[in-house]
């Protein structure tokens, strides 16, 4: 399933996401030398409609041109298949950001995973950037797995906003044992800032030492952690427009709650008056239920606690095959 080469494949540097599929078959390792040898690891395509990652690629091995990289590149090229076909994921497939768990393998995806995995230990990676985009008005931030010292300072580098996210098996989360780590997410599809961002952050690591992470970088870093995730149940059905009938009905605004902080009463959506079952489930990140923290009265599904809300989104897709965002708490850390 995993190919790998030591060279860009003829037509990288031109394809569109969409058009990848010519240039590779599937998911791909692509490694390039550079003066210091310790790779860049940049992890790209996870969800195959997010291209914010190979658009910066693109940018920043353009500015180089013919000339030796600083630093050695890695690059994963993840959902080529999905990419093709312009959606996060196609129904017969995992999320490719799930498939990395520390746990034995047990799929040909997370085996593929694996074998990323040890490969980049091998190779004695530098930092490990995981570009995204986002399927919701968001503004730009990190996740973390832990809060180490140099995750902190490579979250730093890319946004003032970090989200601890520490019970997911994400690629973040596998690399993070062995390297500084983060996962960017990007803006929304499209966003020309996001792609500016995340080349940036390509460009200042690929130049970087390891002193960076001695020394850091000025500004303070503002931490919130994922405690829970909103899914609506599969079987009902979901408006966006605050009007059409359905079981749930999300207000057209929602997206604007993001990264807001939300009292106790704010009302997350309206249901359907004749629905006999939870419409919306609360769950911990492993899966786990959380009880009592939406409050159902009437139509009106609102917070029993005040919460931070984060990639809340009026994408129908991602709220099927993911969720309809999360909620956060601010993190305190200790002081060093």
């Amino acid at each position: 399933m995993l190919q790998q080469l030591d060279h860009l494949p003829p037509g990288f540097m031109t394809a569109s996401a969409r058009d990848l599929h010519r240039v590779l078959p599937g998911p791909t390792l692509i490694h390039l030398p550079g003066d210091a040898p310790e790779p860049l690891f940049v992890s790209i395509l996870l969800h195959g409609n997010e291209d914010v990652g190979l658009l910066a690629l693109q940018s920043v091995l353009a500015s180089h041109g013919a000339r030796r990289l600083p630093r050695a590149l890695s690059v994963f090229v993840g959902n080529v298949e999905a990419a093709r076909a312009g959606v996060r994921r196609l129904e017969h497939q995992p999320d490719f950001n799930r498939i990395w768990s520390t746990a034995p393998p047990r799929t040909p995806y997370e085996h593929m995973a694996a074998a990323v995995v040890e490969v980049m230990r091998q190779r004695a990676v530098f930092a490990t950037l995981d570009l995204h985009n986002n399927s919701g008005r968001n503004p730009l931030y990190s996740c973390l797995s832990g809060t180490q010292r140099q995750h902190l300072v490579l979250a730093r580098l890319f946004s003032p906003l970090a989200v601890l996210i520490e019970s997911q098996p994400s690629l973040g989360a596998a690399f993070a044992a062995f390297s500084p780590s983060i996962s960017c997410e990007c803006g929304e599809i499209g966003s020309a800032q996001g792609v500016f961002r995340a080349a940036a952050l390509i460009d200042k690591c690929l130049r970087a030492t390891r002193e960076i992470f001695e020394a850091g970088e000025g500004g303070s870093l503002d931490i919130f952690q994922a405690f829970a995730k909103l899914k609506v149940r599969d079987t009902l059905t979901i408006s966006c427009d605050g009007t059409e009938e359905a079981d749930v009905r999300l207000a057209p605004d929602i997206e604007s709650l993001n990264f807001c902080a939300l009292q106790a009463g704010h009302v997350i959506a309206t249901t359907a008056a004749h629905l006999d079952i939870e419409p919306l489930q609360a769950l911990r990140l492993n899966g786990e239920p959380i009880e009592d923290l939406l409050v159902r009265k009437g139509t009106r599904l609102s917070l029993a606690q005040p919460a931070i809300a984060a990639m809340l989104t009026r994408d129908l897709r991602a709220i099927r095959q993911d969720c309809l965002g999360y909620l956060m708490r601010r993190v305190r850390l200790a002081a060093s």
